[in-house]
């Protein structure tokens, strides 16, 4: 056995990964059953067989039988009238054992009654038609017999060279050899070339107008497909399952590997590929040879001849400003080995049909191809939700030695598992890859996407590797599916406005990134894009018919482990976040979106307690502070109602109020965290654990630093259960003016109200007299974010408790 490195076939672009796949099942099903293939950490395919290099060279070029690839179902396809059928007249002439299998399978094809034949002189097209039109009845029926008087007549004015001649009496291919000329023409031959091509102008009209009469009275797109799956031989039927499937309703569906039953757009596939083999392997041509070593083993030609590899290497597509310079197409080369070897790759990604509550094709049927998901425009630069893609492949990789057999029963399984549910979109196929929901053995993906480009054709572009291996965020991220789905039924709507579809895409970007390349970064930058929707929620109101129709929660609270980075950012929201209800004041989210304090799974019906209101992020959350003491009075709540699960420490909220933040952020994350389900005690027991582990922790400020005194004087006004004394703790409320004096910086003012109120506690405060300053909104603010414990702040601005 042989291990050769195949330079040619790396798994970018399409064309060479499907390349390397065609040798592996080419070899193994004609040459050499044991032989193995696999990726070295370059993206080199490597194969393990009987061959050397020259061996396999000379296989391909003496010994290869080329799979019968034909699409009669399609236009262009060599098989209807009009097609250039020089290609299948090569094959059809040549005597080779290695085609016995094309000729039989074309033979067998030209003769199917389901194929529409219009073949026949115009004369013909004449009498089916008007028998048609005299059938008719209307204008369609004038316009006809319109039609077919006007051809009779221009035939009858084109100048005769035989007495006995008819000019309808040709097919429309003989009367365009009749109306070629030499260039040094003859007045008389030049008019009467012109004069049959006005002839065959109009009866290329009538052979249309007869192709879809005959299409309408006959069989259509599906029923040829039947045929072919039915009457063609197995190698056959392996193109067309990969290639076009019926579902169950009889309409034709497509796996997106092969663009729309073999085609895209204008380019055939099979025609194209029966020309490749046409000039490489049927025609005398020198060039086979060294075009063939550069395809399989990147050596150097200067062969490559003017061809397309269409979608499969948008490098060699051509079209202006494709590639180096400014081209045309036409003088864009490719080389026509690795035509024939991406066609032939394309064979083990045979497809199915299943049922599915998801992805509707054809009632509740979809395509199953292997690894292909409904595209979400995400993970690359280019990316944007403008752009039309037609599927993504996620083509897989693998490091251990594997024969055709086995890389075939893994593509037909095409697994990839979301917990009990199959990934349906490229988000959800990368959760599965990174939650090791894919069958073992594989290491990583290459993600293909195929995009509209240049008019209706379609590009495989690459949108980077995936590697396979377990992410502890992909356990996490797995508790967003619900939501999102709820979220995606709610955005279908036409009347929907662009800012939540804009947003939404946000998530799946961030969801992306933490699911791909993991930490804690990307997870908070998840939860701030969360939270960027949220907002968006919270600001269109409840109205009568809200967009989002109930409130979205649900996640646990490891959320803010996973998202913890050691940034300011994320302890504040987290506090702020976990503020929970005090007895008929709800919790903080009734306060930042249109929550109904008493049932937080509905919104409310009118404003509720929202207070979400103010210039800056401090502003509105002062103003979160003033409803809540507010509420509490009201409703005459015995405790402040400042309670939350998670407290922080005195000098993180210190750097809160000398605005060591970024506003925006902090912002976002208080509503990310907002969808996080706070009921669950035992989990908010070990978070807590987590993050207030020993010294260390949340219980270590993110950079140390003095605390505020006059926050430190006023939080013990709003602390929720009051100021610990000796084993008690006396419950201290503060005057509803303290945040209104606050917020107009009046801090000294305010200062003095808690140290009268602390005094008729019996606290004594070392002093009352602080100076005014710009920061009593920021101050306010602080108010309301929970505290860890009040003993430093008690020894920073109370006497000392004398002990008796």
């Amino acid at each position: 056995m042989t291990d050769l490195a195949l330079k040619g076939c790396t798994y970018e672009p399409m064309s060479s990964y499907l390349s390397a796949l065609a040798v592996l099942r080419l070899v193994s099903e004609q040459k050499d059953p044991d032989a193995k293939g696999w990726w070295d950490d370059l993206g080199v395919f490597h194969l393990d067989s009987c061959l050397d290099e020259e061996g396999l060279v000379n296989f391909f070029l003496e010994e290869y039988h080329p799979t019968p690839i034909v699409s009669p179902w399609n236009g262009g396809s060599g098989f209807n009238d009009g097609d250039n059928t020089d290609s299948i007249n090569a094959i059809m002439e040549d005597d080779s054992e290695r085609f016995a299998v094309y000729r039989e399978t074309i033979r067998r094809i030209r003769s199917f009654p389901e194929i529409p034949n219009t073949d026949f002189p115009v004369s013909g097209l004449i009498s089916f038609l008007r028998a048609e039109a005299i059938e008719m009845k209307g204008k369609k029926g004038e316009e006809f017999l319109e039609l077919l008087d006007n051809t009779e007549k221009l035939a009858q004015k084109v100048p005769s060279l035989s007495p006995n001649e008819n000019i309808l009496s040709y097919t429309i291919e003989e009367l365009d050899n009749k109306a070629k000329v030499p260039k040094k023409a003859s007045a008389e031959e030049k008019k009467r070339s012109a004069s049959i091509k006005s002839v065959m102008k109009e009866a290329k009209k009538i052979r249309s107008q007869v192709k879809q009469i005959q299409k309408k009275k006959g069989t259509g797109k599906e029923d040829i497909i039947s045929a072919c799956r039915d009457r063609l031989s197995d190698q056959v039927a392996e193109w067309i399952d990969a290639s076009t499937l019926i579902a169950p309703d009889g309409k034709a569906v497509y796996p997106p590997i092969l663009g729309t039953g073999g085609n895209d757009g204008r380019f055939e596939f099979s025609n194209n590929f029966m020309g490749c083999l046409r000039s490489m392997l049927l025609e005398s041509d020198n060039f086979s040879k060294s075009l063939l070593r550069n395809a399989v083993l990147d050596k150097k030609t200067e062969n490559l001849q003017k061809i397309s590899i269409g979608q499969y290497d948008p490098s060699r597509t051509g079209g202006f400003n494709q590639g180096n310079g400014i081209e045309n197409k036409d003088e864009f080369k490719a080389n026509p080995w690795v035509f024939i070897l991406t066609f032939e790759g394309s064979i083990p990604w045979a497809s199915s049909v299943v049922k599915s509550k998801n992805m509707k094709l054809g009632g509740n049927h979809l395509i199953r191809s292997p690894f292909t998901v409904r595209s979400v425009q995400v993970g690359y630069s280019s990316s944007s939700e403008q752009e039309k893609s037609r599927a993504e492949i996620w083509m897989p990789l693998w490091k251990n030695p594997t024969d055709y057999k086995e890389l075939k029963l893994f593509l037909s399984e095409g697994r990839t598992n979301v917990g009990r549910d199959t990934a349906t979109n490229s988000i959800e196929f990368a959760e599965a890859a990174t939650s090791l929901g894919v069958d073992r053995g594989i290491s990583d993906f290459v993600r293909y996407n195929l995009l509209e480009r240049r008019g209706k054709s379609y590009l495989a572009l690459p949108a980077g590797i995936i590697n396979v291996h377990y992410k502890e965020e992909s356990d996490l991220i797995r508790e967003i599916n619900r939501p999102l789905s709820q979220i995606d039924s709610a955005l279908r709507g036409d009347n929907v406005p662009g800012s939540f579809k804009s947003a939404r895409r946000k998530i799946d970007k961030k969801l992306y990134d933490a699911l791909i390349y993991g930490g804690k970064t990307n997870v908070k930058s998840l939860v701030s894009a969360i939270g960027e929707f949220e907002k968006l929620v919270s600001q269109s109101g409840n109205g009568n018919d809200p967009v989002i129709k109930k409130p979205i929660s649900g996640l646990s609270p490891r959320w803010i482990e996973f998202a913890d980075d050691g940034s300011l950012e994320v302890r504040i929201a987290a506090a702020i976040a976990s503020i929970g209800p005090t007895g008929s004041v709800g919790s903080v989210r009734a306060n930042i979106s249109h929550v109904d304090p008493k049932n937080p799974y509905q919104w409310d019906k009118g404003r509720g307690q929202f207070a979400w209101e103010g210039n800056s992020v401090y502003a509105r959350l002062s103003s979160v502070l003033a409803r809540r003491m507010m509420d509490a009075n009201r409703l005459g709540v015995k405790y402040n109602p400042l309670w939350g699960a998670i407290r922080i420490s005195e000098e993180d909220i210190s750097a809160f109020i000398e605005g060591r933040i970024d506003e925006s952020l902090l912002e976002n994350l208080i509503f990310g965290f907002s969808w996080i389900n706070w009921n669950k005690k035992d989990e908010i027991g070990e978070l807590r654990k987590y993050l207030f582990k020993g010294d260390g922790g949340w219980n270590t400020p993110v950079k140390q630093g003095f605390v505020s005194r006059p926050y430190a004087l006023l939080k013990l006004l709003f602390l929720p259960d009051g100021i610990k004394k000796g084993d008690t703790k006396i419950a201290v409320k503060p005057e509803p003016s303290v945040i209104s004096l606050l917020c107009a910086n009046r801090i000294n003012d305010a200062c003095k109200i808690a140290d009268r109120r602390l005094r008729t506690k019996d606290f004594i405060p070392v002093t009352n007299s602080f100076p005014d300053g710009k920061d009593g909104v920021r101050i306010s603010a602080a108010l309301l974010i929970p505290l860890g414990k009040e003993g430093r702040l008690k020894k920073l601005v109370l006497k000392e408790e004398k002990k008796i």
